[in-house]
């Protein structure tokens, strides 16, 4: 299994409570509309193959997030 990441970018109130990973870094940021603010961090996701290609062992594999 192969570790990636996920860019997450979410309008939230400020106050409100978000997800948000301990070890990840978010950026907060002021958008246009008023009362809201912009949460963008990175989230850690883990991809696990579930096809394989009969034909190779090496064949790409399919993937889901």
């Amino acid at each position: 299994m192969s570790q990636d990441y996920r860019l997450v970018s979410e309008l939230v109130r400020p106050g409100d409570s978000l997800p948000c990973p301990e070890d990840a870094d978010p950026v907060v940021q002021p958008t246009g509309h008023p009362g809201l603010v912009r949460i963008t961090y990175l989230k850690e996701v883990t991809r696990v193959p579930f096809a394989a290609s009969h034909d190779e062992d090496d064949a790409d594999l399919a993937y889901v997030e």
